[in-house]
């Protein structure tokens, strides 16, 4: 069970961190949203210790009290780095697994240790791994670039018009104007060509691997939180969760 006195002395210690300036005042909806969303990773949290205690899974030291987190960071990375490694902030894990599970990833090794039991024998298959590079082969591909005097660094898409036009039909070493363009005509000197380049599948596979084993687990990793969570807890009146359309602070309704 966790008391109402725990959740204030999380509220205390949120709003005395490094981001306390940024939070919504306590008196307004934003603000028991917030306490809220508190409730819910502190829930989060205590499930994922209670099975790393089942499952006997070694558990290091949570998150320091000036963690970004802890001071009420929203948007908080969910993966199961290794052990001994920083997690990281990313917007990308807290879309792929919702925010409540992201947050304690952060915060809670014993998270990290059952979201890496979750992804044991998750690796992806060879087959998953080279569809993955061929449907992605923009990530693995650097396009062709010009060294341009005077704008420096530049590919397709970056200028426009004319210029691009004249730029990218000119050769090494090649001067090209006065060619019409923003403030009048410009003479351009194409100093260097990179060609285009693409990394071959071999040199890119294990980190593919890699990356797809960790949002596998994370995805895991939060089905396993959502089915505890329907299971085994029960959230008292003004506890709900923040996107509840049934209680009275919910901003989002259809």
């Amino acid at each position: 069970m966790i008391t109402v006195a725990e959740v204030e002395r999380r509220l205390r210690l949120m709003r005395g961190g490094p981001l306390a300036a940024r939070l919504p005042r306590p008196e307004t909806a934003e603000g028991r949203n917030l306490r809220r969303w508190l409730v819910q990773v502190m829930v989060a949290e205590t499930l994922a210790e209670q099975e790393a205690a089942r499952l006997g899974l070694p558990v290091g030291h949570p998150a320091r009290p000036g963690h970004p987190l802890l001071a009420g960071h929203p948007l908080s990375a969910g993966h199961c780095p290794p052990p001994g490694a920083e997690p990281a902030l990313t917007l990308a894990g807290a879309l792929r697994t919702g925010g409540v599970a992201a947050a304690v990833l952060v915060t809670t090794p014993a998270a990290r240790e059952v979201c890496r039991a979750l992804a044991a024998g998750r690796e992806p298959s060879e087959d998953e791994v080279r569809d993955y590079y061929r449907r992605n082969l923009d990530r693995f591909t650097t396009p062709e670039t010009r060294w341009v005097r005077p704008f420096g660094p530049v590919r397709r898409g970056q200028i426009a018009g004319p210029i691009e036009d004249a730029v990218f039909a000119a050769r090494e070493g090649e001067t090209v104007g006065p060619v019409e363009g923003p403030g009048g005509p410009w003479t351009l000197v194409v100093e260097r060509i990179e060609a285009a380049r693409r990394e071959p599948y071999a040199a890119v596979r294990e980190r593919i691997r890699a990356e797809l084993a960790k949002e596998s687990g994370e995805r895991a990793f939060a089905r396993w939180l959502d089915a505890r969570h329907a299971d085994s807890v029960v959230l008292a009146p003004g506890h709900e969760h923040p996107a509840d359309p049934a209680q009275p602070d919910a901003g989002h309704r259809h």
